[in-house]
């Protein structure tokens, strides 16, 4: 039996606690000191000027539980139901893409490049194995070479060369799905719009603790336009058309940068104008969660939902409810009869009569409080036995608010005596509640 072990599990713990406390003094090419003790972003210097974060890139697993993956597939499941495929994009770690980058130190540290990978493949096996549509753009971001490299070197995000690596494989995995032939088609245009620097918080954060200047957060960027055959003119690729079936994006700073121009290498290796409404800042859930409440949504959904999110952000941080909320507002069927009667009582509160009928099985609670100011809704449903359930819902100060908000229900077992929702802040005139169902709850 190997050494390793019969070695016990405290022993081993203390070891690692001590490799992270030690951090002895490491020749750095920057006069970098301290990193790895920066309470805003723990790093490591590695080879070539690449830097990495010490909890999101130097990791060798993912936080991804079996029940918040189940929930995730809720989501897929409700979209579909609806007529839209979510296409799911995890992105890898920097240290997982590009290891030949890493310093000693890092694997000192305990990092192993193996088990990461074992890890990552795992987390997507386990979407995959739950029916989320996921999309590995590991081998796409790692067949970059040095002069177009996936990421960049002071900064957490990928390059131009990676989003539009990691957009070839998404179109490959749409343009083999059903309802892939029913898109918009255009042609599109894609042109270097030369080096440009981004607004770099973990570059200004690492330069703090460096003698010498970091490499730029800069690189080389990209712009797509639509391409008009009839008199020559270009078209932002944002632009609205009313023929064929859409794509929508939403995800983090990754799909918000402008000179990675993930959108505009999508809607290129498509052929159909992808409309962004990523977010940067806006958490895990920001960006999605303003888009799937709005009424451009609601209105018309896309074919497919690309969801792009880096493979650190824990979907189950906040709980269920985000992931429940989702669910909850991709049904389509709102108030199939008349809808729930309601009334003003004290300020922003609104006093909901549900009929019985309406609560019969899983239910959908959408309240609108007639703005889109609105960031916060609480649903305060009391019961005939006198226990009070209380769901609060909150939108993250980045995202965009549609002042809908989607609270999923279930009265089968309770007897409801009295239903309030109450609102940072509320237009009355314009407010209004309606009852949901989900056609893939229906089914069940």
């Amino acid at each position: 039996m190997s050494s390793i072990l019969n070695v016990h599990t405290p022993l081993i713990i203390s070891l690692m606690c001590m490799a992270l406390s030690s951090s002895p003094v490491i020749a750095s090419d920057f006069g970098c000191t301290g990193l790895e003790e920066d309470p805003l972003v723990a790093s490591v210097e590695g080879k070539d000027g690449y830097f990495f974060r010490v909890l999101a890139d130097i990791r060798m697993q993912h936080q991804l539980g079996e029940h918040t993956a189940k929930q995730l597939a809720e989501v897929a499941r409700a979209l579909e139901a609806n007529g839209t495929t979510l296409i799911y994009v995890p992105i890898p770690t920097k240290s997982l893409t590009m290891p030949q980058y890493l310093p000693d130190r890092t694997y000192e540290l305990g990092f192993n490049y193996d088990i990461a990978r074992v890890a990552y493949d795992e987390t997507l096996a386990k979407l995959r194995r739950n029916g989320v549509v996921t999309v590995d753009v590991l081998k796409a971001l790692q067949n970059n070479d040095a002069k177009h490299p996936p990421f960049l070197q002071a900064d957490f995000h990928w390059t131009a060369w990676g989003a539009q690596a990691a957009a070839s494989e998404v179109a490959a995995t749409i343009k083999a799905l059903p309802g892939a032939d029913g898109l918009q088609t255009a042609t599109f245009e894609t042109k270097s719009a030369g080096r440009q620097q981004i607004i770099s918080t973990m570059r200004r954060f690492l330069q703090a603790s460096c003698v010498s200047s970091l490499p730029a957060a800069e690189m080389e960027a990209f712009e797509t336009t639509e391409v008009i055959a009839s008199s020559g003119a270009q078209l932002d690729i944002f632009g609205n058309t009313d023929e064929g079936e859409r794509v929508a994006l939403v995800g983090t700073s990754f799909s918000d940068l402008a000179p990675a121009n993930f959108a505009g290498f999508l809607s290129q290796q498509l052929g159909t104008s992808v409309n962004n409404y990523a977010v940067s800042g806006g958490n895990q859930f920001g960006s999605i969660t303003a888009y799937i409440t709005s009424a451009d949504f609601a209105e018309r959904r896309p074919r497919f939902l690309i969801w792009e999110n880096p493979i650190y952000n824990n979907l189950g941080k906040f709980g269920d409810a985000p992931l429940r909320e989702l669910a909850a507002a991709s049904v389509k069927v709102c108030d199939s009869g008349v809808p729930p009667e309601f009334s003003t009582s004290g300020e922003n509160v609104l006093d909901v009569a549900l009929r019985p009928e309406s609560l019969e099985g899983p239910s959908v609670i959408l309240a609108y409080a007639g703005n889109e100011n609105s960031r916060s809704a609480m649903l305060r449903v009391g019961l005939d036995d006198g226990d009070v359930i209380e769901t609060q819902i909150s939108r993250p100060a980045r995202a965009a608010s549609s002042g809908r908000y989607y609270f999923p229900f279930d009265a089968r077992s309770k007897s409801v005596k009295n239903v309030q929702i109450t609102f940072d802040t509320l237009s009355p005139e314009s407010a209004g509640v309606s009852i949901c169902h989900s056609a893939s709850t229906k089914d069940n």
